[in-house]
């Protein structure tokens, strides 16, 4: 009996579906990579901190500096900044929102809790990830309303961010208690090697540069309930912005950087890979 054109295709396709479905799936390269969370105000004078977690996780002495000013030129000092991180998302394109392939997005899940003040960057985590390029990652803040670790601030507890300062004679706390996410990304890859350190690095120094803190009162508190109105209080990083809670806020994610920490020590160098 002969075989009809259709009754020959159909065996065709279920042929070929049966040979793609049996071919060996290519293995996606994996490298264990470790990440540390630091702040800083200037380039870092770093010092480095050898020891047998430098193996996964080096570190390093990164000093902030004690000349921050605001955006009139108002000396300004931070006595407390913490922040609470509830997952890191790896995205290997740079534009939130955009499709991410399969196997592209990798997290680290938290909380963790980092002080930005730390002479030592905070080794968050150490896992497997892709050896492939990423171009932005994604953290989702995270107000616990639990017991914090010890040396951070109670008022963390409800809390995702917690900063407290000086700036001229005056004192403030600012507070943000909601769970945003902030996006730090950038044209350039960077791709983790083996053993490597990646770090995310926040320059506090320039983030008050830029904000106008000229009106703010004597142990005022800058919060979601609280945002201390004004005008023209942050044009180079949001000229829309008509709060100082605003401010701080897009501040914080505008100067962050993600990279890698090839030499270990803490810092973002000007030679070292990273995403802006």
């Amino acid at each position: 009996m002969k075989q009809s054109k259709l009754t020959k295709v159909s065996l065709s396709v279920v042929l070929l579906g049966c040979l793609a479905s049996c071919q060996p799936k290519a293995s996606t390269s994996q490298v264990t990579a470790g990440i540390s969370m630091t702040a800083t105000s200037k380039a870092a004078t770093v010092a480095a901190n050898k020891n047998i977690w430098s193996v996964l996780l080096p570190q390093a002495n990164a000093f902030l500096s004690p000349s921050m000013v605001d955006s009139t030129g108002v000396g300004l000092n931070l006595t407390s900044a913490w922040v609470c991180i509830k997952e890191i998302e790896f995205k290997s394109t740079e534009l939130p929102g955009a499709g991410e392939v399969d196997g592209s997005e990798i997290s680290f899940r938290g909380p963790y809790y980092v002080d930005l003040l730390s002479s030592t960057p905070a080794a968050l985590d150490a896992q497997r990830i892709a050896a492939a390029s990423y171009q932005r990652i994604k953290m989702k803040l995270h107000s616990s309303g639990g017991v914090v670790p010890s040396g951070a601030p109670s008022q963390l507890s409800s809390n995702s961010i917690y900063l407290v300062g000086v700036v001229g004679a005056r004192n403030f706390t600012f507070q943000l208690d909601d769970s945003t996410e902030i996006n730090i990304g950038g044209a350039n890859p960077v791709l983790p090697v083996d053993g490597g350190s990646l770090l995310i690095e926040i320059n506090l120094a320039n983030v008050f540069k830029q904000i106008n803190l000229a009106t703010v009162t004597n142990n005022e508190l800058i919060s979601a309930s609280a945002r201390h109105a004004g005008t023209n209080l942050c044009i180079a990083i949001d000229p829309s912005a008509s709060d100082i809670y605003t401010c701080i806020r897009k501040g914080l994610e505008k100067h962050a950087n993600f990279g890698k920490d090839s030499d270990g020590n803490g810092d973002l160098g000007a030679s070292e890979s990273k995403v802006k």
